[in-house]
């Protein structure tokens, strides 16, 4: 009432007083002129956004009394504000355009959500289902809405006597309230039995099998749900349907409750009395009204044989094919009914499906609804509608995925309003934006006990993935400890004249303190390179695996290493029906610097001895294609990926490395599985299996060489817990993962269970993984290729799916297999520990 007589009381002060502000004597000159823009004073809480999309429609309509009094309602509706004082703005001398400001006092806003009286649900479970949040403005409606939706909660739950009412209460600052839901929970009823009568040809475990309330048991609460009960009470008609009988149904539910004195519990025994009918076969299917598509492609999409027991589920799927052919067509306004012909002496049901053909649906406005940061063409640009398009379903969810995989976003939802006529229609995206901008610190002990050494080292890490809600990405690493200075920065964007073209720049330069080993005791080498105290590198008591790490740390030298660098990338991407379709290419350019003193040390490598104290450059080309049909490139639930990449590195001849590398990737992802549980929560399993192949290898116009970028198997990214194998000399490697996912918090954290096989060749030769110490077999390639070549590991671990915190921490069990018995490396009960950072795709 009150906001009725604040509408009507507005229309006559404007129609009779002009109580519009206007900047001349004559109080009605706006009457009828164009809305040129809407302006807003006194917003702090409300979504500035959404009013604009509210009354976006009324900008270059002229305006008058009947449509002053419809914005006014449409604002009083929102149930946001205490007062609205609207004002015209001439926008020139002729006063021929005007600009409509208001002026608004909004409703307090909550300044908390509390909860009282809940002990058998947790409060999380209960905030998750109500909409009033904190720092929202208050709304009575929507607050009753929160009482219904925790009552259902409860209901769900097995609590059928739960109350719920809410209370406002005032705190120190007018402009703020506390919300609070008072709960009186009640006894919960548990489900004892589930029976049947009237069932002949259904057995009652296949009927109990089809529901989703179930009885109490061992890991089973047996929550009574009367929403569940509704659920299996369909689910139990829809599997009598996809059995033939079509006509049957459930005629009562019985329910009787036992109480247990001691525990208070309350129990309940459930008999479902169905009535079956009659079995019967599918009669076939004819069409009409069908000028847009040929009978022949819409008979297609039905796949139930004439004269095959009906299955009516399986019917109704084939008529949603049906209506889905014609509503990606743009068709979504078309009538699609199916009716039934029965043949009671053959028992057979035949079907007719008529069609009412309308013209296609167009978008006539596409707008965005949450988006404080993010610029509109930023998110208009994911979206492959234009307004005045066909409507395409295929191509809203294409949209919805490209937002998503921005990972600007928590949750991205469409809604479709009718347009302004028949045929049109306005789709508004509502985004909810999460943080972009990431900062770390880290601070770390190091050197203790060592009196040379500063024990401190630290770094920080800043980037941004939506730079100015423009889209790009901006980042800063900065390291300094004793051992390693170290600043990187880097910028690139996906788009580019309106392309998906991207374009990205790098910098960085380094400092750090290394170990290698030296070749100062007998027999000194100078054709080999040999490190001590090892004699060989084919065979005997004094061979050399090829690993740094295998060798002692009373063998080892220090030595400083000076990096400059500098790149740019550039690359475009077509979408297709099959994947993403991406092709790139890059330059850097460097310089590094190896420096110790050579009158006590003496490196085994001869590049090491010949090159100390120069600066070297480093050039590099590369280019890669990919195609990519992920779901969501971050965190994938289905689809694949594969790519390739050429780098060439040293184009000059007085560079310091020639060769190629070639690095392959094929990546696929499979939801086994999924359970919705609860409304926030689904039990799955995602399967992912991975392969990747590098190969070192030389240059048509130059001798191979590599210095520095030898490729390993490295423990963490691969061949998980061998973190012994990194540092070989790699020129070729083979790496296999398979992993089985599930989600505890799916958009933060997830168990994932893997096992792990890659193999390694060096310039000697491949791997032998059952040898105590890794090593070199002399001559061999990929070519003979056996288990005993295989570096094995299986584990368990945690993997956050946030980009801010792209950790994954596991617990490994190394092993090799030699075709017969497997030898555990990592021994009885202990574990491997290691730590990775999720890598991107590309």
């Amino acid at each position: 009432m009150k906001r009725t007589v604040g509408i009507i009381a507005a229309f006559l002060l404007l129609a009779l007083s002009g109580s519009l502000v206007a900047q001349e004597t004559d109080a009605e000159w706006f009457w009828n002129k164009p809305i040129e823009s809407i302006r807003w004073d006194g917003l702090k809480k409300a979504n500035k956004s959404e009013l604009d999309s509210l009354l976006r429609n009324y900008v270059g309509s002229p305006f008058t009394p009947e449509l002053w009094l419809e914005m006014q309602a449409k604002l009083y509706e929102l149930d946001w504000f205490e007062t609205i004082e609207p004002q015209a703005i001439a926008l020139d001398e002729t006063k021929l355009r005007l600009a409509l400001l208001f002026v608004v006092k909004e409703k307090p806003s909550v300044l908390s959500v509390r909860l009282s009286g809940n002990s058998g649900l947790r409060s999380s479970e209960i905030l998750a289902v109500i909409s009033s949040k904190a720092g929202d403005i208050y709304n009575e409606s929507k607050a009753n809405l929160d009482d219904m939706a925790i009552k259902k909660l409860y209901l769900e739950k097995g609590y059928p006597d739960a109350e719920v009412s809410h209370q406002i209460v005032p705190s120190s600052d007018p402009s703020l309230l506390v919300l609070n839901f008072d709960l009186k929970e009640g006894g919960q009823v548990a489900l004892r039995s589930i029976r049947f009568s009237g069932n002949t040809s259904i057995s009652e475990r296949t009927l109990k099998s089809q529901m989703s309330l179930k009885e109490a048991a061992l890991f089973q609460s047996g929550a009574f749900q009367e929403a569940k009960l509704n659920e299996s009470k369909l689910a139990i008609i829809d599997y009598y349907q996809s059995k033939g009988y079509v006509d049957a149904k459930i005629i009562d539910v019985f329910k009787e409750y036992e109480k247990e004195d001691d525990s208070g519990k309350n129990w309940l025994i459930l008999t479902i009395a169905v009535s079956e009918g009659k079995q019967w076969k599918f009669g076939g299917i004819s069409f009409n009204g069908n000028d847009i598509f040929e009978e022949s492609r819409l008979r297609d999409l039905v796949s139930l044989k004439e004269g095959a027991i009906l299955n009516y589920k399986r019917l109704v799927q084939d008529k949603q094919k049906i209506d889905n052919l014609y509503y990606e067509s743009g068709y979504i306004y078309n009538q699609i009914a199916m009716t039934e012909n029965r043949n009671e002496a053959e028992g057979s049901i035949a079907y007719r499906i008529s069609i009412v053909e309308r013209d296609r649906a167009h978008i006539e406005s596409l707008s965005f609804k949450g988006n404080e940061k993010t610029k509109n063409f930023v998110l208009a640009r994911e979206v492959p509608l234009e307004e005045g398009d066909i409507f395409s379903q295929t191509k809203i969810i294409e949209g919805l995925r490209n937002l998503y995989n921005l990972q600007y976003f928590s949750n991205v939802e469409p809604q479709f309003y009718q347009g302004s006529a028949e045929n049109l229609m306005d789709l508004v995206v509502n985004v909810e934006e999460m943080s972009t901008a990431d900062i770390q610190f880290g601070v770390t002990l190091t050197g203790l006990g060592s009196k040379d050494s500063f024990p401190v080292s630290g770094f920080v890490k800043w980037n941004d993935r939506n730079l100015g809600g423009m889209g790009r990405n901006l980042a800063v690493n900065l390291t300094l400890s004793p051992s390693e200075q170290k600043i990187e920065t880097s910028f690139s964007e996906g788009w580019l004249f309106g392309k998906r073209i991207s374009r990205g720049f790098s910098f960085g330069f380094s400092h750090s303190s290394e170990t290698t080993g030296q070749d100062i005791i007998a027999p000194i080498f100078t054709d080999e390179d040999i490190p001590d105290p090892f004699t060989s590198l084919v065979s005997g008591s004094g061979q050399w695996s090829g690993s740094l790490s295998s060798i002692p740390d009373q063998y080892l030298m220090p030595y400083e290493n000076w990096d400059f660098s500098l790149g740019f990338n550039l690359g475009y991407t077509q979408k297709y029906r099959f994947g993403d379709l991406g092709v790139a290419g890059g330059v850097s350019s460097g310089l590094d610097m190896i420096q110790y003193d050579d009158t006590k040390y003496r490196p085994y490598e001869a590049e090491f001895r010949s090159t100390n104290g120069q600066w070297l450059l480093t050039d590099r080309i590369y280019g890669r294609f990919y195609l990519n049909n992920l779901d969501y490139w971050y965190n994938p639930s289905s689809g694949y990926y594969a790519g390739q990449r050429l780098t060439l590195t040293g184009v000059l001849p007085i560079e310091r490395q020639h060769y190629l590398k070639s690095e392959t990737k094929l990546e696929a992802y499979h939801t086994l599985f999924k359970i919705p549980l609860s409304e926030t929560w689904n039990f799955k399993w995602v399967l992912m299996a991975h392969t990747g192949f590098q190969s070192l290898f030389g240059q048509p116009w130059y001798p191979f060489k590599v210095t520095k970028d030898w490729i390993s198997l490295d423990g963490t990214f691969n061949a998980r817990g061998w973190d012994e194998l990194y540092g070989a000399k790699g020129v070729m490697l083979w790496e296999n993962s398979l992993e089985l996912r599930m989600p505890i918090v799916e958009q933060m954290l997830w168990l994932d269970l893997f096992v792990d096989a890659g193999a390694m060749k060096t310039e000697t030769g491949m791997l032998d993984m059952t040898l105590a110490t890794p090593a070199a077999i002399p001559n061999t390639g990929f070519s003979s290729l056996g288990w005993s070549n295989m570096a094995f590991s299986t584990g368990a671990g945690l993997r956050f799916t946030i980009p801010q915190f792209p950790f994954r921490f596991y617990f490994v069990k190394r092993f090799s297999f030699d075709g017969v018995n497997i030898d555990w490396k990592t021994k009885g009960w202990d574990f491997d520990f290691v730590l990775s950072i999720t890598q991107p795709l590309y």
